[in-house]
């Protein structure tokens, strides 16, 4: 009698247990499906709310202040950039600066001819004016604690009527300082704050008496996390060949004709803002945007368009 009753206990007890188990199941198949909805929305939202990096749109979520107008600073901002580039046209400049040797001469004629063009399209990113205050806020740290024998010193070179500035020097050293976004970094340095040391130390060497012999550039990320510098050797056959486009420039505006676009490129290009009246100028070379529009000419054995492309980058 006990060992029926034990028994039949014990098949209530596994029954329970049955039941337990199979609501468990039916609870678990459903659960990951409510997860999935919401992780789906919760996606979907982010997506929603982000912007690019560098975006100059508001964010799209719903921002209530009443203490701080964004899109009034981003207006501030812009302004600033805008009077800036202004008062900086106003100048007569008898000099070409060491920056304009190494980008699109053709460009750099239009803008000093002051051919006209939308200005707010050129300053649609309000937050370089951030970035440009951020630049020089490190550059006086820097040049502050380490000890270097020269900062900011303005040289002038006479004989190729060229003018610039050199964050710092130090012994043989000519150091070029420059802030630069993470993502952007590539690991290596870029080409053109190379060649402006080059010809900062071409013409120290050639008309100051100084004996610089290497171009130390140093990145400081605007996360400020690490510092890399990267020492480079003096090329004076390059240096040179920079230098020498100052008396095409200067030509070129005395005479007021446009000079080819020595120095450009398809990315320069396509960005450009006076790329209309580069198109109606005559040149002795091929346009850079119009190399780009000639692949579309290929045969159809030829590989895609893009398939070379997609791995390309856009760095500021």
């Amino acid at each position: 009698m006990l060992a029926n009753d034990s028994y039949s206990k014990l098949l209530l007890y596994l029954e329970n247990e049955n039941k337990i188990s199979a609501t468990s199941k039916i609870k678990q198949k459903k659960k990951p499906e409510v997860k999935k909805k919401d992780l789906k929305d919760e996606t979907k939202k982010l997506l929603e709310e982000s912007t690019d990096l560098f975006s100059d749109v508001s964010y799209k979520i719903n921002n209530s202040s009443k203490g701080f107008d964004v899109i009034r600073f981003e207006s501030l901002m812009r302004s600033k950039l805008i009077d800036n580039y202004k008062k900086l046209e106003s100048y007569e400049r008898p000099y070409i600066s060491v920056s304009e040797l190494y980008s699109c001469l053709r460009k750099t004629y239009y803008i000093r001819s002051r051919f006209p063009i939308d200005i707010k399209k050129q300053f649609q990113f309000s937050y370089l004016y951030m970035i440009q205050k951020i630049g020089n806020n490190v550059h006086d740290i820097v040049q502050e604690l380490y000890d270097f024998t020269e900062v900011e010193k303005t040289i002038i070179s006479q004989k190729y009527k060229v003018k610039g500035r050199i964050d710092s020097i130090k012994e043989n050293f000519l150091y070029e300082l420059k802030t630069i976004d993470p993502p952007k970094f590539k690991g290596k340095y870029i080409d053109e704050h190379y060649y402006q040391g080059l010809i900062y130390a071409y013409i120290l060497n050639s008309e100051y008496n100084y004996n610089i012999d290497t171009i130390t550039i140093v990145y400081i990320p605007r996360d400020l996390k690490r510092i890399i510098p990267f020492d480079l050797p003096v090329n004076n056959s390059l240096a040179k060949s920079f230098l020498n486009r100052a008396p095409i420039l200067l030509s070129s505006l005395s005479k007021k004709i446009p000079p080819d676009p020595i120095g450009s490129n398809a990315e320069q290009c396509k960005w450009c803002l006076y790329k209309e009246y580069c198109k109606k100028d005559e040149t002795n070379m091929e346009l850079p945007f119009l190399k780009k529009a000639n692949k579309t000419n290929k045969p159809k054995k030829e590989k895609p368009k893009y398939s070379s492309e997609k791995d390309s980058t856009f760095l500021l």
